[in-house]
């Protein structure tokens, strides 16, 4: 017999796997909106960000800063990206 505590777990979790696809695809929908010549490139690290192992976080937030030093708004934006704001905690937290 399932528990309110159970049910409730189970639509926490619903409800944080539903977010973070959200946040994924807010990701992958911003790369639209690089210049065609970085795209490919931007692409490659969110994907990165979002599927890639932990020990290539670091050197992909570094791409990612470097491709989009060109626009700094640009830039601003996708550090902004709940995507790229995990992995730079993550960093922080794994330097402690």
């Amino acid at each position: 017999m399932t528990t309110f505590f159970h049910a409730w777990r189970r639509r926490q979790a619903n409800r944080q796997a539903s977010e973070w696809d959200e946040e994924r695809e807010s990701a992958r929908r911003a790369v639209e909106d690089v210049p065609p010549w970085i795209r490919s490139d931007v692409r490659r690290v969110i994907e990165t960000l979002i599927d890639g192992p932990d020990t290539e976080v670091e050197n992909a937030l570094g791409e990612l800063d470097r491709l989009l030093a060109i626009d700094p708004e640009l830039q601003a934006r996708f550090f902004r990206l709940r995507v790229v704001e995990d992995a730079t905690e993550f960093l922080k937290s794994s330097e402690s």
